[in-house]
């Protein structure tokens, strides 16, 4: 199937980004769209991502016994949400800066939020992976899920290079030494939001002495 003509007008990225990152990227940003969907597609990937059920049952053995799971999902997840639609975007812009990327913030940001569309399917899907749980005998539908999970994470790293380039005017080599310097600062940021987790979690009544910074 032929691509659309990506300078006669806008087009769809929900369709096209999974397969043309770059001219989809350019093509939002020539004609004014996607913005409105770029930070719910990031909270949306945080928030998913902690409160898959392989995510859940990891969480068991760290929390005292009789803990709600759930909330403590609810409440990582919230938080890295936010993290990722508030801090990544802009920890991707400096990166790329710093590399001799020319591109805005808006650019960044419209890579970041719609190159989440793969890893958003695996999370949507996460149910059908089957338990994570220690001990738990694989099956066969969860070792296709398993890979299948990380085709689509793989797929949304690509997206990401080829699409911050387009963003920022880089090389996609450049691009993906920005993701990695982006990841290096967004890890050092997740450190620090996991002690204001535990304080949160302490505020809700919950003892957390059994995860890192806990009290």
């Amino acid at each position: 199937m032929s691509l659309p003509d990506f300078a006669s007008g806008p087009v769809s990225p929900w369709r096209l980004m999974w397969t043309a990152p770059a001219a989809t990227l350019n093509n939002m940003l020539q004609h004014g769209q996607g913005d409105a969907w770029a930070l719910p597609l990031l909270f949306g990937a945080g928030l998913l991502s902690s409160l898959a059920p392989q995510v859940r049952e990891m969480l068991v053995p760290m929390l005292p016994s009789g803990t709600n799971v759930f909330t403590v999902a609810v409440v990582s997840g919230v938080l890295l949400g936010g993290l990722q639609a508030l801090g990544w975007p802009p920890m991707l812009r400096t990166a790329s800066k710093w590399l001799g990327g020319s591109g805005n913030l808006r650019a960044s940001r419209l890579a970041a939020g719609w190159s989440c569309l793969p890893v958003l399917l695996s999370y949507i899907l996460a149910p059908l992976g089957g338990s994570a749980e220690a001990g738990a005998v694989p099956t066969l539908g969860g070792v296709l899920f398993g890979f299948f999970s990380l085709l689509l994470s793989v797929w949304t790293l690509l997206l990401l290079v080829q699409s911050l380039a387009a963003a920022q005017r880089l090389s996609v080599p450049r691009a993906a030494l920005s993701v990695l310097i982006g990841a290096v600062m967004l890890l050092a940021a997740l450190v620090a939001l996991g002690f204001l987790a535990a304080l949160i979690l302490v505020a809700l009544g919950l003892k957390v002495s059994a995860l890192p910074g806990g009290i």
